[in-house]
């Protein structure tokens, strides 16, 4: 489905209010409070537009989510969920490490709150439910976790992604969300929206 740049722009500003509505959430687990602010968003329309993702990078840690026509993933530099898993684990009376496998856990558990709020922004804006599956986590490039979520760079739906930023006293990190949505779930947000 074609959609235009103020079609793309209600959409995200969806994802945007999404973002905004997690911080309290998040807040409530890692007993930190958080300021979360979307940086950049951007519609990725055609093969070239994914050509950042396939240079060499750094280890990043994603984890993705589905339901029917829809595909939710987040990921981070490995870094950043080092840092967030720290964060999530200060307030353990338990002493425990961030290991790659509590990483995992931590960046699942960021995805989730995220995607969740993200996703309920739109099927709020729908009139709609949309049950999602639990995070898959992927560590690798960002090459290998977006094409573990969305398949060779060749989705099926539109993509759209902003870039997040997270900041807590303790410390700031970085992530990205990317959605698929399929034509159909396309045309009902912007007929909900009015477009």
């Amino acid at each position: 489905m074609e959609t235009t740049s103020e079609d793309q722009k209600a959409i995200l500003q969806l994802v945007e209010e999404g973002v905004e509505a997690s911080a309290a959430k998040l807040a409530a687990i890692s007993r930190t409070d958080w300021q979360i602010r979307t940086t950049s968003v951007r519609v990725y329309a055609k093969p070239e537009d994914y050509a950042e993702f396939v240079q060499p990078s750094q280890d990043f840690l994603g984890a993705h989510c589905q339901a029917p026509g829809k595909m939710f993933l987040t990921f981070m530099s490995a870094r950043s969920a080092v840092l967030l898993t720290q964060s999530f684990l200060s307030g353990s009376r338990r002493g425990l490490q961030a290991t790659a496998r509590m990483q995992e856990v931590a960046v699942a558990e960021l995805s989730n709150i995220v995607i969740n709020a993200v996703a309920g922004s739109l099927a709020d804006r729908c009139g709609m439910s949309f049950v999602i599956s639990a995070p898959k986590t992927v560590r690798g490039s960002r090459a290998d976790i977006i094409k573990a979520a969305f398949g060779e760079f060749h989705p099926i739906g539109n993509i759209f992604s902003a870039y997040i930023h997270l900041a807590s006293n303790e410390l700031a990190a970085d992530c990205t969300l990317m959605l698929m949505l399929d034509d159909l779930i396309v045309h009902c947000v912007l007929n909900a929206l009015g477009r």
